[in-house]
C-alpha cells in the first residue's frame, strides 16, 4: 500500500457558520473591577512602604510617584478589562462548548464534548459576593482545564454543567 497525502485547497474548505456568542454575567464586570482595584491597592501600599523612605527629605515625591503610577496602573487595567468583558462570550453548540476572550491577544477555544472528561464550578469570595461563577472544562491528558468561563449566574453554570455532561454522555455512545 502507498501512502498519500493530498492536499486540501483552502478555498474548498466548508464555511464557518456565524457563532452568536452569549455574553457574561453584568456582575463579572464589576467583580473584575473590584479585584483590580484591590491588586492596584496593594501596589499602592508596597509602593508607600518602599519609596518615600528612599527619598527621605523628598518623603512626598515617592508619595507622588506612587500615587501617579496606581493611578496609571488603575487606569489601564479598567480600560483592558472592560474591553475584555465586551468582547468575551461563549457558545454551546450541538457538538462541542466555544469561549472567546483576551483583547490584545484574542483566543477563541472550542472544546468537543467527546473529548471532555469532567467539568467543575468554582466560585471565589468577590465571585460569591457578585452572585457569579467559574465554569471549567477539563479534558484528557491534562491536568489543567482546557477552557475557563468565569462570569456565569450560578444557576446557569449548573443548566451548562448538565448539558456538557449529558452530552459526553450521549456522543460516548455514538
Amino acid at each position: 500500500m502507498i501512502f498519500e497525502n493530498q492536499q486540501v485547497p483552502v478555498s474548498e474548505l466548508p464555511h464557518v457558520e456565524e457563532v452568536s456568542f452569549h455574553p457574561l454575567a453584568p456582575n463579572a464586570l464589576k467583580a473584575r473591577l473590584l479585584s483590580s482595584g484591590l491588586i492596584s491597592g496593594g501596589f499602592a501600599l508596597l509602593g508607600m512602604s518602599i519609596l518615600p523612605p528612599v527619598f527621605s527629605g523628598l518623603w512626598w515625591l515617592g508619595v507622588l510617584i506612587v500615587l501617579a503610577a496606581t493611578s496609571l496602573l488603575l487606569a489601564g487595567s479598567r480600560w483592558l478589562i472592560k474591553k475584555r468583558f465586551e468582547w468575551e462570550g461563549y457558545a454551546l453548540r450541538s457538538h462541542d462548548i466555544i469561549h472567546r476572550h483576551g483583547y490584545f491577544w484574542r483566543i477563541q477555544t472550542t472544546v468537543p464534548y467527546a473529548r471532555v472528561q469532567h467539568v467543575e464550578i468554582g466560585q471565589g469570595p468577590i465571585a460569591k459576593r457578585f452572585g457569579i461563577s467559574t465554569i471549567r472544562v477539563f479534558t484528557a491528558g491534562g491536568s489543567n482545564s482546557d477552557l475557563n468561563i468565569s462570569g456565569i449566574i450560578p444557576e446557569e453554570a449548573n443548566r451548562i454543567k448538565s448539558y456538557i455532561i449529558h452530552k459526553t454522555e450521549v456522543d460516548g455512545e455514538v
